[in-house]
């Protein structure tokens, strides 16, 4: 379910005061252990590209966006450990598509000697 919260201040622009809305877009995720990917959606109809933000850490991720007078804004985990590195993500016709790899706990590994 998607939410929003309507600020109480109004922002002082040049033009003219306008009113901001934050919005909590739904957030979509499918963990394929077989091929080893986290495959995130989320819908920012309206957003160019160019205004759009991802923060990606192993355990969880950051968006912000905006458009007009909306600004959408969220964060959420991943489900499982992923490779910052390796994460990559898409933007067409107003559907974020973010690609992460899942973190092998063993690359780190150090492998002893017997």
């Amino acid at each position: 379910m998607t939410m929003v919260e309507k600020e109480e201040e109004k922002v002082q622009t040049d033009r003219k005061s306008e009113v901001k809305y934050r919005v909590f877009p739904d957030i979509y995720r499918d963990i394929d252990y077989d091929s080893q990917t986290v495959e995130i959606e989320i819908a920012l109809p309206g957003v160019s590209k160019g205004n759009i933000e991802l923060k990606a850490l192993p355990s969880w991720f950051q968006i912000s966006a905006s458009r007009d007078e909306i600004e959408y804004s969220g964060n959420s985990g991943w489900g499982v450990d992923i490779v910052p590195e390796k994460t990559t993500a898409e933007y067409k016709e107003g559907l974020l598509k973010i690609h992460a790899k899942i973190r092998n706990p063993l690359d780190d590994a150090k492998v002893v000697s017997i």
